[in-house]
């Protein structure tokens, strides 16, 4: 590490921006820079939806809204000193407007630009828009600049310092890949790199924070919390204070706690409510009470199970149906009073839960989606289903993971009875794989009759499952498929 790079002080800006809430956001970003910059940071990152947020859609092709960005920046501009800022918002994309002058005259409706996420430069009253993967001189240090977190090689750019803007949502392992490649990108360029990522939840996908500075010769110099907003200011010259990355239990407990307290604040409810009867309604609770504190949280139970909410000191409201269901089922010629009773449990939940702002959670999991294990507006009913991406074996771990906070509630875990049955679902959902390519593979380890019955129940909840809640991210967007249709699955 060269003498100029190892005399720079960078400061991150961790924030947790709201999407399209500029205003909010600036001042966030206001408040990391003074404190990055009372700290002595002469370089100071933020994250790349640090001023506009993430999860924007259409609304960052709408004229109106880039012009907002850009007075946002403008007015950031003005709040800021001589020490260069650097972070992401969006922009016009260049050369895709050609519209005739008559048109664009004759046109009173709202205009649409193609709205891009770009790297900018900021000083006091000083804007500099920068090309995407290209070094800027900072004072008198050559700064590689992107939006992205792909691994990059500078063969002729000679940069003293790496900046990446990442973008990427969290996922399962997304720490440790992050960090094996911060680190190879470092040792391979020969210079420092530094990930800058924000934190918050849009539309299921949970963004974790942790930026870091990786140096070479395989170091992790620095890292901020997870899933926690913070601000740092640290010397690449001094040495480093990074802790080791939590276990991978660990993590998924904090995205899902950060998951659920986003998406409940974020769409102004008070609290949340669970039922307190369904298999997994014990590890749902904890997450919830983590996530927004025992006071907020409402348990219901119609089977009197109160013991839950005693151990946790949540709010717990026993209800009774008597024989309503048996009364409806028999006046309306029903069989299947298990089915209808279910359903009417959720109804009481919801009322309830609208009745005390509260937003309602189910507790189903993805292995109870995908094999037809659900009753439709019945234990799906709710706003959000926090484990729905989460297959059982997922479950397993997590309630291991808390099982020792909460022995009291757990007692003797045992693993799930069939634990091949996810990853059976795993080659024909996510994957891809037809039943008969997954049957003649040479190495498969799946007897025919359990991939058949999956196969089936995965073609009958197809339907079911186009109206089941929002979920919480957990696997890797990239690999993110939808799930097949009946003629894909039905070989």
């Amino acid at each position: 590490m060269s003498s100029m790079t190892s005399n720079i002080k960078i400061g991150i800006i961790q924030n947790a921006p709201l999407t399209a809430d500029l205003s909010r956001n600036l001042r966030q970003i206001v408040q990391g820079y003074r404190e990055c910059l009372d700290h002595g940071a002469n370089i100071i990152i933020a994250p790349a939806y640090s001023l506009c947020g993430a999860g924007l859609q259409d609304l960052a092709d709408r004229h109106s809204f880039l012009q907002q960005t850009e007075a946002a920046l403008d007015a950031l501009s003005q709040e800021l000193g001589s020490t260069p800022l650097i972070l992401g918002a969006y922009a016009p994309m260049p050369e895709l407007f050609t519209a005739d002058d008559d048109e664009e005259d004759d046109y009173t409706g709202p205009q649409t630009q193609h709205g891009v996420i770009v790297p900018y430069l900021l000083e006091n009253n000083s804007i500099t828009e920068l090309e995407n993967g290209e070094t800027v001189d900072i004072n008198g240090a050559e700064v590689y600049v992107d939006v992205d977190e792909e691994v990059v090689i500078i063969d002729d750019m000679n940069p003293d310092i790496i900046v990446h803007l990442a973008t990427q949502s969290w996922y399962a392992n997304a720490a440790k890949d992050d960090e094996t490649n911060r680190r190879w990108e470092a040792n391979t360029n020969d210079v420092p790199v530094v990930c800058v990522h924000h934190v918050g939840t849009v539309d299921g996908e949970i963004y974790a924070g942790g930026s870091g500075i990786y140096l070479p010769g395989n170091k992790t110099h620095t890292r901020l919390p997870f899933f926690e907003t913070a601000n740092r200011a640290v010397s690449l010259g001094a040495g480093g204070n990074a802790k080791a990355i939590p276990q991978d239990e660990e993590l998924l407990a904090l995205a899902l706690e950060r998951g659920i307290r986003d998406t409940v604040h974020q769409n102004g409810y008070l609290g949340a409510c669970i039922l307190l009867d369904e298999p997994q309604s014990y590890l749902l609770a904890i997450l919830c009470a983590e996530a927004l504190g025992a006071a907020n949280v409402h348990g219901l139970t119609f089977c009197n199970n109160t013991r839950c909410a005693d151990i946790l000191n949540i709010n717990v409201k026993a209800l009774a149906l008597d024989n309503v269901s048996a009364r409806i089922a028999n006046s309306s010629d029903i069989s299947a009073q298990d089915i209808l009773r279910v359903r009417l449990q959720a109804a009481m939940m919801t009322t309830y839960a609208d009745q005390h702002a509260l937003m309602p959670l189910s507790c189903i999991t993805r292995h109870d989606l995908m094999l037809n294990q659900f009753v439709l507006y019945g234990n799906t009913a709710g706003y959000l289903a926090p484990l729905g991406n989460m297959y059982e074996m997922d479950t397993y771990l997590l309630s291991q993971y808390f099982s020792e906070k909460y022995a009291a509630l757990f007692g003797t875990l045992n693993e799930p009875t069939h634990p091949e049955q996810d990853r059976i679902i795993h080659e024909l959902a996510d994957n891809n794989i037809s039943a008969g390519a997954l049957l003649h593979d040479y190495v498969c380890p799946f007897k025919e009759d359990d991939i058949r019955m999956v196969q089936r129940r995965i073609i009958a909840s197809a339907q079911k499952r186009t109206q089941i809640p929002p979920v919480l991210f957990v696997d890797k967007k990239s690999e993110r498929k939808h799930y097949p249709t009946h003629h894909r699955l039905n070989d």
